[in-house]
């Protein structure tokens, strides 16, 4: 899997390459928890239960992509569907990138068995390290549970290794490969109560995300994402065909420097 959300895969690249910041000094913890207070929260749901519409986000804590997803697209979402009461998400979060993935799930995951999930989770894309860089250590994750209004702390950390949490994280990967989706950040939308005949939507940013919202509340087909290579073998590909050019060019530097030996004379 590789996160791809925006058509720029090498910014995505330059903020993964960056460094989070330091414990106690998280960022954007006002905006996040202003963003989300009064909506209803219910474990990985956000939004009003009744809503017409579920919108489900299949995302990865250390996922660059995912971090434009949550920082660029998300406050729209919300502010447009869920706050209105037209949409209610779904909260599926994925652990393949690293050895903080697993801990800033659970975090999320213990966080929201006191209704707290959304507020977690987005802290974390507020305050993104780089991938794999061991960012999401023991201070940085209390800094981050601290930063949310309400949560236990103490009770959140002893749930993380609970098996209720590692259950819905199971739950999470095995939605996923039953809907074949093989990147993240991905988005499935669909009729409330009605998780058999979901779309995997081919947009998940600008208007073409709001276009599929929109063409869901109406009852209309929401254009899916068609099959094709996983984001991960693009990138694989884009980065042999450089390695081979590379090579391509250094042999053909080192041919031009040689000097050129005229035959000896008759």
């Amino acid at each position: 899997m590789f996160a791809l959300s925006v058509p720029l895969i090498f910014a995505a690249l330059l903020v993964a390459a960056g460094a989070a910041p330091g414990a106690g000094k998280i960022a954007g913890a006002g905006s996040v928890n202003r963003m989300l207070r009064g909506l209803p929260q219910q474990g990985i749901e956000l939004g009003k239960p009744d809503a017409p519409v579920t919108l489900v986000e299949f995302v990865e804590p250390q996922c660059p992509g995912c971090g434009f997803w949550s920082r660029d697209e998300f406050p729209g979402v919300v502010s447009r569907y869920v706050r209105p009461g037209k949409v209610r998400l779904e909260y599926r979060g994925l652990s393949f990138l690293g050895s903080d993935s697993p801990n800033l799930l659970a975090l999320a995951q213990a966080a929201g068995e006191q209704n707290k999930l959304w507020n977690v989770a987005e802290l974390e894309y507020e305050n993104q390290g780089g991938e794999g860089s061991g960012y999401a250590n023991q201070a940085y994750l209390e800094a981050i549970a601290k930063a949310v209004p309400g949560l236990d702390v103490k009770k959140a950390f002893a749930r993380m290794g609970s098996s209720a949490v590692s259950a819905r994280i199971a739950q999470a990967k095995s939605l996923s490969d039953q809907h074949g989706i093989n990147q993240t950040p991905t988005l499935m939308i669909g009729k409330t109560g009605d998780e058999q005949n979901m779309t995997v939507m081919a947009s998940t940013s600008g208007q073409g995300l709001y276009s599929s919202i929109n063409a869901a509340l109406a009852g209309n087909p929401v254009p899916a994402r068609s099959p094709g290579f996983p984001a991960w073998a693009i990138v694989l590909i884009v980065m042999a065909g450089t390695a081979v050019l590379g090579g391509v060019i250094g042999v053909a530097v080192r041919l031009s420097e040689r000097h050129y030996a005229p035959p000896p004379a008759a």
